[in-house]
């Protein structure tokens, strides 16, 4: 469950836990080399949306589709039919790998983040995350690093050096 959300990005209680099988496509596309899953409803208006699989996720839920007997993804007991909440699961995962407490909801912030960091434009961030504007993902969800800051920033000199002779070059061929 935690690679679903940390390739996906989906807000588990409203997205994630209530997917089911019929919202997956694991045939690559000419748009999705791995399938997509479709969010049918969530949050707000803007959490329908389409995302595209990792090659990760695909082969995850290939394998769990292979044994799964339920119309979802993650079947639960209770009236819903599917997971409600993994709180106690995860924190046992946490304390047996000897990590410092999070909430499973960060795998969310993740996502966001190595989107970010991947160079994916604001738009198509937003887009992904479903939210209504790519200001709600740049302050709740991208946390950018200072090496990410450090690369970017040798972008832009490359790209000031390339000015830089390109503006030499008309120059040059002004005065001949």
């Amino acid at each position: 469950m935690a690679l679903r959300a940390v390739d996906t990005g989906l807000r588990p209680n409203s997205e994630l836990f209530p997917l089911e099988w019929t919202d997956i496509l694991l045939e690559g596309t000419a748009d999705a080399a791995f399938g997509v899953l479709h969010v049918r409803g969530g949050k707000t208006s803007s959490a329908a949306r389409v995302v595209p699989l990792t090659e990760r996720a695909q082969e995850v839920l290939l394998r769990r589709k292979q044994v799964s007997a339920s119309r979802f993804v993650f079947p639960g007991p209770g009236v819903q039919g599917h997971l409600m909440s993994i709180k106690h699961a995860h924190d046992g995962a946490i304390k047996r790998a000897n990590l410092r407490p999070f909430p499973f909801y960060c795998w969310r912030h993740t996502f966001g983040t190595r989107c970010a960091e991947s160079g994916m434009d604001r738009f198509s961030l937003a887009r992904l995350m479903g939210h209504s504007a790519p200001s709600v993902a740049e302050r709740y969800y991208i946390h950018v690093t200072s090496t990410h800051v450090s690369t970017n920033f040798e972008k832009f000199l490359q790209y000031h050096a390339q000015l830089a002779i390109e503006s030499f070059s008309e120059r040059s061929e002004m005065v001949q």
